[in-house]
């Protein structure tokens, strides 16, 4: 009884946060007018963490992502560039697929570079106009000719 008690509590607090607080008028678009944002965005197998993204049109953006770890005498880590072709624009959720090349580097070399292609989803977030989720599936080849699955995920803040 007490699990559906907090059940009930649980979808009741979420229908209210759905509610007119945080409502939008129906024409308004969530990624209109973004630009520079900046942000994680992770992937399998090819890595990352830090991410930026500049819109250079509503339709096309360029994304670079960097991940290192480690210190002087023992380092490794990804370079990412790709670019973002948005598909389809809704008030608050963005279809786009991406393309691009992923640049693995460590002190012992010999990392075979990783080009990638993923159809992505970005949410966007009325009571946070300026943060976008995304997921991303897809594929990914190496430069060895291995193929296989690529998942990703990230959150970017749009100045």
């Amino acid at each position: 009884m007490r699990r559906v008690i907090v059940a009930l509590i649980a979808v009741i607090a979420v229908a209210l946060l759905a509610g007119p607080g945080f409502a939008q008028t129906q024409d308004e678009n969530l990624s209109d007018a973004r630009s520079f944002g900046i942000g994680m965005q992770v992937g399998l197998p090819v890595g990352g963490l830090v991410s930026a993204r500049y819109w250079l049109n509503p339709s096309i953006a360029v994304e670079g992502i960097v991940f290192a770890w480690g210190e002087a005498s023992d380092y490794f880590g990804v370079v990412s560039g790709r670019v973002l072709y948005k598909l389809s624009d809704t008030p608050t959720v963005d279809f786009y697929i991406a393309s691009g090349a992923t640049f693995p580097f460590s002190r012992y070399g010999h990392d075979p570079a990783l080009f990638s292609a993923a159809g992505g989803i970005e949410f966007n977030f009325a009571f946070a106009r300026n943060l976008a989720w995304n997921v991303e599936f897809g594929g990914t080849m190496s430069s060895t000719g291995n193929l296989t699955m690529a998942l990703g995920t990230g959150i970017h803040f749009y100045f």
